[in-house]
């Protein structure tokens, strides 16, 4: 596919040796940190469809 680096939310240890071979970057950075930003943009864009309010709580996983 032509790709020189990977992000994924999701650390797989397949992922990570299919990567090495194919000497593409691997990027794991989390569920929690990859995830965050969308459901933030998709609550406010919600909200201002339909005019009402939300709040985003963000609650550290250390996972």
């Amino acid at each position: 596919m032509g790709l020189d680096a990977y992000l994924s939310g999701e650390i797989s240890e397949r992922t990570v040796h299919q990567a090495r071979e194919l000497d593409i970057h691997y990027f794991a950075a989390g569920h929690h940190a990859t995830e965050r930003y969308g459901v933030q943009a998709l609550g406010d864009h919600i909200a201002a469809t339909f005019g009402i309010l939300h709040r985003h709580i963000d609650i550290d996983n250390p996972a």
